[in-house]
């Protein structure tokens, strides 16, 4: 749909620039009426491609600043007979799944997880020319929120998994942090999302122009909510 911004001005543009060429064509000729006809034709095109043009692109800013992508859909399951242990069913976008290395799923433990990725974030101007913001998923792990209460200070205890554990080629990161702004890159930074876990809870996971978000679904987020207050009712089910 965005494109035909771009197309209605070029067509109204070319149209536009060959009454005009054939307007001094027949200038040229000594036909004055014919060309000034032409002239007047031409560039009333040409000034109704540019303003086309012009509403398309702050239409643009609508959409490109607030552009969202799916990054990967998250799945926990409780592992038998282990208290706080989930299997993670991690499916990207491109269908690829998250495994380790002996082809198994990853198994967390906590009530927290993360997913980290590196992001190149272009200037908003780029942003409506159609540059997105590039980034990389590099690590997913979980935690045991506790560490972070107020009342307790606890050792933290962290498991992970290294989705990216080197750098194949040229480090395209740094080439983006040193000569990026000659580019259109904003800036070049890690961003990452977390949210709690548990037995069904699933989450659709995109990335903004800005950062990565983790979305629970409708029935995790009652999942979470029963969970937080006992004897929750969703307001649906209530009647």
């Amino acid at each position: 749909m965005g494109l035909i911004w771009w197309i209605m001005p070029s067509i109204a543009g070319v149209i536009g620039l060959l009454l005009l060429f054939a307007g001094f064509g027949k200038l040229a000729n000594l036909k004055p009426f014919a060309g000034v006809t032409r002239l007047a034709f031409g560039t009333a095109f040409v000034g109704i491609a540019g303003m086309v043009a012009f509403i398309g692109l702050n239409i643009q800013t609508y959409k490109r600043l607030t552009y969202e992508r799916p990054v990967a859909v998250v799945k926990f399951a409780s592992v038998p007979g282990q208290a706080e242990a989930f299997t993670a069913d991690v499916t990207f976008s491109d269908g690829t799944h998250l495994l380790q290395a002996d082809g198994t799923q990853p198994v967390f433990r906590g009530d927290e997880w993360q997913i980290g990725a590196r992001v190149i974030k272009f200037k908003p101007m780029a942003n409506i020319l159609g540059y997105d913001s590039m980034y990389r998923i590099e690590h997913m792990r979980s935690t045991n929120a506790m560490q972070f209460s107020s009342e307790a200070v606890t050792e933290g205890k962290i498991d992970g998994i290294r989705i990216v554990t080197e750098e194949p080629g040229i480090d395209v990161s740094k080439l983006a942090d040193t000569y990026g702004s000659r580019f259109g890159i904003d800036a070049e930074y890690g961003s990452a999302t977390y949210q709690p876990m548990g037995d069904g809870f699933e989450y659709e996971v995109s990335i903004t122009q800005d950062a990565l978000i983790a979305r629970p679904t409708e029935a995790t987020r009652t999942l979470i909510q029963s969970n937080s207050y006992p004897g929750f009712i969703p307001s649906k089910q209530a009647d």
